[in-house]
């Protein structure tokens, strides 16, 4: 037995220890030759030696060395940095040399090669970037320049690191992408109206632009516009002709989608038919015609919906703020919504599209990208308001807790919705003012919709009143009224309720039930004329409030009365007597003047309740002398 353990412990130790040295030999191995690579048998066979200005240690030094030799129309050393592998060795000294030419200008006119990017690193390591991209701090024996669209499939440019035998590693053009060199130019080199420039119009000016091109671009860019105006012009013409209202609408309304079409279609066509552009001039252009297509589509598709629910709705609809009208504004509603969600996906699958055919994400590198959390983070604070109310949007749409032609109450307003926008509902108040709400209101605060379930509503009126007014007597005129108001709901009884009082008068409050919002406001506007009115011929002004008084008379012996004013004559208090009607005429004779004067303080400028009230003291004070 402790055979046995002692056999299998020397068994362990043992693979252990040539675990080891296989781990040990593997990393020397990788440390010799400076990272992995592509063993081949031979390269370039049939080339002669390789001149020693020629570095291709590094993915950028052999791309240095290639720039340069072409610079210097050495187009023979430059053949070594191809991986002429499907190339005869007895033809490699004739088409290394051509190939190498071509692969120069598809690389000048397409894909112009940042040097800043590129690793100068045997090992190809990128070590500059951030720890969050997937191959930093990797050794490489791959690299892509970029990517170009041949009418087969898309071929990439790389680089690789090729090792023959026991010879140090070099990095060269791929052998895939050689093999693809003649299609490339073809595809996109000089066309036979670039070769019949004279030279001075091929010579570059800036950032890779050719002089040829300065002057193209804005004869282009009229001819472009000369077309959309004509489209334009003729389908203004054609429209005029038609004697369908609804067909010439249309037609008009898809003038400028159709001319921005136009403009993007001419210039995609000049770029991949007519000219062979560089390539900041080329990608200037793709982008220009993507964002023209974008929304050309957008516009189209938009006004061809609101074509659709505006035609629907002038034939098949009747006014879509009749409250009664619910299943109108439903399908209404769900046209709008309808817009709303195919512009969306119009937009996202243009996008979609448009980075696609430009390569976004493969030109520009992943790095730009790299950091999901961030880019999300940074997207989301810059666009949170926007994307907060397309979404919010989205889900009045499905929710449809609002309609168009609801009857709303917002901010003290009443109002109808008139429009459902990406960001914005826009309202319409009963004096044709307009209300631009941000479409998150209505999803993150209370609000109220007067036509949601049902569009009958209660107005009151409330009337202040006296305490002795007689309650049941209005209450059966209100009933009368209502009985003869075409507009009252039907079924409905006239309520009269008196809900406070104070010291001044009592509320009684009637209320008014009609069949929608706007009949209910009507009504109960009329209904307080005619109550008021009432009131008035009825000739009884002791129903509306008023204030009493109470004269308290003094007299000598400090004692009060209250009442009526004795007409019985006597000492004065102050010497003087009076007979038995002197001081009762004379306290009348005051009363009159006093009425005389109040009435002149009314008519004065300034003469208002409180002239009154001062006019109305001051004649108690002089009829409790005159009665004293």
């Amino acid at each position: 037995m402790t055979r046995g353990r002692f056999a299998a412990i020397l068994i362990l130790a043992s693979a252990i220890g040539i675990g080891a040295l296989v781990n040990t030999a593997a990393a020397q191995s990788s440390e010799n030759d400076g990272g992995p690579t592509f063993r081949i048998d031979v390269l370039n066979g049939g080339l002669p030696a390789a001149p020693e200005i020629l570095d291709l240690t590094t993915p950028r030094s052999a791309m240095e060395s290639f720039v340069s030799a072409v610079n210097r129309s050495d187009f023979a050393a430059a053949a070594h940095v191809l991986d002429l592998y499907f190339v005869d060795e007895e033809e490699q000294r004739t088409v290394g040399p051509r190939l190498a030419e071509q692969l120069s200008f598809v690389l000048k006119r397409k894909i112009p090669v940042d040097f800043g990017r590129l690793p100068d690193r045997p090992d190809g390591m990128d070590t500059t970037g951030s720890d969050r991209e997937p191959m930093v701090g990797t050794a490489r024996k791959s690299l892509q320049l970029g990517t170009l669209d041949l009418p087969s499939w898309p071929v990439t440019v790389r680089l690789n690191r090729v090792q023959v035998g026991d010879q140090d590693p070099v990095w060269v053009i791929a052998r895939q992408s050689v093999e693809h060199i003649p299609g490339l130019y073809a595809r996109y080199g000089p066309t036979a109206f670039e070769r019949a420039l004279p030279e001075v119009l091929r010579a570059e000016t800036f950032a890779g632009i050719l002089l040829w091109e300065l002057i193209a671009i804005p004869l282009l860019a009229v001819f472009a516009i000369a077309s959309a105006w004509l489209t334009w012009t003729v389908m203004s013409k054609v429209a005029q002709r038609i004697p369908i209202a609804g067909v010439a609408a249309a037609i008009c309304r898809g003038r400028l989608p159709t001319a921005l079409f136009v403009i993007g279609v001419l210039l995609q066509i000049t770029v991949t038919s007519l000219f062979e552009f560089s390539a900041a001039t080329d990608a200037t252009i793709s982008v220009i015609f993507w964002i023209l297509i974008i929304a050309a589509l957008v516009y189209g598709v938009s006004r061809t919906l609101d074509t659709i629910i505006d035609f629907t709705s002038n034939r098949y609809l009747s006014n879509i703020d009749t409250p009664e009208n619910t299943s109108a504004r439903q399908w209404y509603t769900n046209l709008s919504a309808a817009k709303r969600i195919g512009v969306m996906f119009v937009v996202v699958v243009g996008l979609a599209v448009a980075f696609s055919s430009l390569r976004v994400f493969s030109n520009f590198g992943m790095s730009l990208l790299v950091s999901a959390g961030v880019a999300t983070a940074i997207f989301g604070l810059a666009a949170q308001t926007v994307l907060g109310n397309i979404l919010a949007s989205l889900q009045l749409a499905l929710a449809k807790p609002i309609r168009i032609g609801d009857a709303v109450y917002y901010d003290d307003h009443w109002a109808y919705v008139e429009q459902i926008n990406y960001t914005y509902v826009q309202l319409r108040t009963w004096d044709l003012k307009r209300f631009i709400v941000p479409v998150k209101h209505f999803v993150s605060n209370p609000f109220e919709n007067w036509t949601m379930a049902e569009p009958k509503m209660i107005l009151p009126v409330l009337l202040k009143l006296d305490h002795c007014t007689d309650v049941e007597e209005l209450r059966q005129v209100f009933q009368r009224f209502a009985a003869e108001d075409e507009e009252w709901s039907e079924g409905e009884e006239p309520k009269v309720q008196v809900i406070d009082h104070d010291e001044e008068s009592m509320s009684v409050r009637f209320y008014c039930t009609a069949n929608n919002p706007t009949a209910a406001w009507d009504l109960h506007c009329r209904m307080r004329e005619k109550l008021l009115a009432y009131l008035r011929d009825k000739g009884a002004p002791q129903v509306l409030p008023h204030t009493r008084l109470s004269i308290i008379a003094n007299n000598a012996a400090g004692t009060g009365d209250v009442g009526d004013m004795s007409d019985t004559g006597g000492d004065t208090g102050d010497g003087r007597e009076t007979d038995g009607d002197g001081g009762r005429d004379t306290a009348l004779r005051r009363a009159d003047d006093v009425n005389e004067e109040t009435r002149k303080n009314a008519q004065r400028p300034g003469g208002g309740p409180d002239t009154i009230k001062r006019s109305a003291e001051d004649a108690d004070g002089e009829d409790l002398d005159a009665a004293e």
